[in-house]
């Protein structure tokens, strides 16, 4: 990278492209570059806006890239900035099309002037040669060479591309990690969790057997092979793991992760039912996890049939009330929705978490009767009981942006976004921050 700049090419992209545009991202990675890419740069909290002012002139230089869908909005300002910038400081500006995109569209008369990168297959050498050179604006080898990186720089790359979902792309990262420090305990451990999340926990639980031999003491390679085992059946061996793992975090001072691993042992032991009270031949009960069964599957008449038939056996039963209100909002019965809801939160629930869940359902019922302000309180409401409430505060941003209070929603979304990624909810995560793109644009 030329001295001067702190990053050699700022990626501007559609976020339709996302996956295609981290592929792009690694690859110039490896060939010794540093690439500018929005989830990689942008902490959660952060607004895009200032982030990408922040960036713009530490960049050497600019690909906008195109795909089948267009710009986005968000890009066609990038362009504007990057256009300028082209005139005032002379950075390269280098058009890369896609695969499936053989020309610039006709309304982006500036781009036309430039030579542009034509992606003719997601792996193509000979538009990454191109690209590079576009970039540095010097000519590289005919057969470049991958830069040589150490097992630091291995693992944020898995890092990073775990964080973003690519959990294959992850593991290949770890791999490379492992082999440069075979006595890296949290490549080990990473590599577990993106293999967890492949659905592979046998070879997951390897993994975390791996990084605990090499950190006794490390409570969340406990916690998360308890997590593989209790998805294998193995209920006993998950229990052993989140005690151990609860020991650990409590030496630690880690009280949130502490009560977490105390919750999954209960779980484990009770199972989703058991936290209800009932004896195992409540018929009440039955017909809950009859209805709770049937809404999983998509039979919400089916399930409300039950739940009316537990709650009859049981008048007091506040989360047969709030799962009866869920099936009915799945159905479009928002005033139904509403009044279950109502029910459960007289009845108090057992569970403060449950308790938020039931602000939260009868907020999402109110915001579809069109009543913004009486969601917000209860979406207030559920996140004083939850303050780590990821979609109550998606929920109330909805609402605060349909009452045209633009920064309150992008705020929530923002705070929305980093519980997400705190949760691992990639998908969610990267949806919230669109939303909170979306409205910085308008």
């Amino acid at each position: 990278m030329s001295s001067g700049f702190e990053f050699d090419v700022f990626l501007a992209h559609n976020s339709l492209d996302k996956p295609q545009v981290r592929k792009i991202s690694a690859k110039l990675r490896e060939r010794g570059l540093k690439p500018w890419l929005d989830e990689e740069q942008i902490p959660p909290g952060k607004a895009f806006q200032d982030e990408i002012q922040k960036a713009i002139p530490k960049i050497k230089s600019a690909a906008i890239i195109i795909g089948s869908q267009g710009l986005g909005n968000w890009q066609t300002l990038e362009l504007k900035t990057l256009i300028s910038q082209f005139v005032n400081r002379k950075i390269p500006v280098i058009p890369v099309l896609l695969v499936g995109v053989n020309q610039i569209p006709d309304n982006l008369y500036f781009l036309k002037e430039f030579h542009w990168v034509n992606f003719e297959q997601e792996d193509d050498s000979r538009a990454f040669y191109n690209l590079e050179w576009g970039i540095t604006e010097v000519k590289p080898p005919s057969n470049p060479k991958t830069v040589t990186l150490t097992a630091e720089e291995w693992f944020n790359s898995g890092y990073s591309k775990g964080e973003s979902g690519d959990y294959q792309g992850a593991i290949t990262d770890y791999n490379q990690a492992i082999k440069l420090k075979p006595d890296y305990d949290l490549a080990y451990h990473n590599r577990g969790w993106s293999k967890h999340k492949l659905g592979n926990n046998q070879e997951a639980i390897s993994d975390y057997n791996q990084a605990i031999n090499l950190n006794p003491e490390d409570a969340s390679a406990y916690y998360n092979r308890g997590c593989s085992k209790y998805k294998l059946g193995n209920k006993k061996g998950a229990i052993s793991d989140y005690k151990t793992a609860a020991q650990f975090y409590s030496k630690q001072g880690n009280k949130e992760w502490y009560r977490k691993a105390l919750q999954q042992i209960k779980y484990c032991e009770q199972g989703f039912f058991g936290r209800l009270g009932w004896s195992k031949n409540s018929a009440a009960r039955e017909w809950f996890k009859s209805g709770y069964n049937k809404y999983e599957s998509g039979d919400y008449r089916g399930s409300i049939a039950d739940y009316d038939k537990a709650i009859t056996l049981k008048p007091s039963y506040a989360l047969a009330y709030l799962n009866r209100g869920c099936s009915k909002y799945k159905l479009g019965d928002y005033q139904g929705s509403s009044a279950d809801s109502n029910q459960a939160i007289n009845l108090k629930p057992n569970y403060k978490s449950d308790y938020a869940f039931a602000y939260n359902n009868r907020g999402i019922a109110k915001y579809e009767l069109g009543d913004n302000k009486g969601s917000i309180a209860d979406y207030n409401k559920a996140i004083n009981l939850k303050p780590d409430y990821a979609l109550a505060y998606l929920n109330r941003g909805n609402a605060k942006s349909d009452l045209g209070d633009k920064q309150g929603a992008i705020s929530d979304y923002n705070q929305a976004a980093q519980f997400y990624s705190q949760e691992n909810k990639m998908e969610d995560y990267l949806d919230a921050l669109e939303r909170a793109k979306k409205l910085e644009n308008q």
